[in-house]
């Protein structure tokens, strides 16, 4: 049986105080890129996240705010971009997660982390669960003989990796790349600490990579 839910990723841009309809849908992860912005109560500064359930509920600071949300929702659910005075949303991407059989009443983990100033080539890896990446800076190519392959260049290009498909991932003019993954993985996986990236590696690439690794929540989500 086909997985019944998808990930979806939206990018805001809110003007100073401006306030967003709440936004209804299972699980989202919420990302202030820049600016400020009060989200369900939490503020969040640039560079912080929250987790949220059922609703969304998103008030940009004195200096506005450029938000980047992930949804995990069922895909027959409509989408979610965000309506107000002073927003301007945009459905980046959304797949269906292919990988797994997700169904209701199932439990997940649900990931939001970062890889910081990667630098050189991967070589052939995979992961232990599919997700959308939305990059803050740099410039990457993904190669994949089967899943998806693409050219990311600037603040705002997104791509997705299924992850049981096996890539390549390469950075292009020495330029380190900054990069944040909503990820969805087996729930086992919580038990992954926040200074490991979980990746399967299978062989080396021409050039040694190096970067950092960044968590900003994992949570065993239940779908519905």
């Amino acid at each position: 049986m086909a997985s019944q839910y998808s990930l979806r990723l939206y990018h805001d841009k809110m003007e100073a105080n401006a306030k967003a309809e709440v936004i209804y849908c299972q699980h989202t992860a919420v990302y202030c890129l820049a600016g400020s912005a009060v989200v369900n109560g939490h503020q969040l500064n640039e560079d912080e996240a929250v987790y949220c359930q059922d609703s969304v509920d998103i008030c940009a600071g004195s200096n506005g705010a450029t938000v980047w949300r992930w949804e995990l929702e069922r895909t027959v659910a409509p989408y979610n971009v965000a309506v107000g005075e002073g927003v301007f949303s945009a459905m980046k991407m959304a797949r269906v997660v292919d990988m797994f059989n997700m169904v209701p009443t199932s439990k997940w983990l649900f990931r939001l982390d970062a890889i910081v100033d990667f630098e050189g080539c991967t070589g052939i890896h995979s992961h232990p669960g599919s997700g959308i990446r939305s990059l803050r800076k740099g410039h990457m190519i993904v190669e994949s003989n089967i899943g998806e392959s693409s050219d990311n260049h600037g603040c705002g290009a997104v791509w997705y990796e299924e992850g049981a498909y096996p890539l390549v991932s390469t950075v292009i003019d020495n330029e380190a790349c900054t990069f944040l993954r909503g990820m969805v993985m087996p729930q086992e996986y919580n038990l992954i600490q926040n200074d490991q990236s979980p990746n399967w590696i299978t062989s080396g690439g021409d050039q040694p990579c190096k970067g950092d690794w960044k968590g900003y929540f994992q949570k065993v989500v239940t779908l519905r």
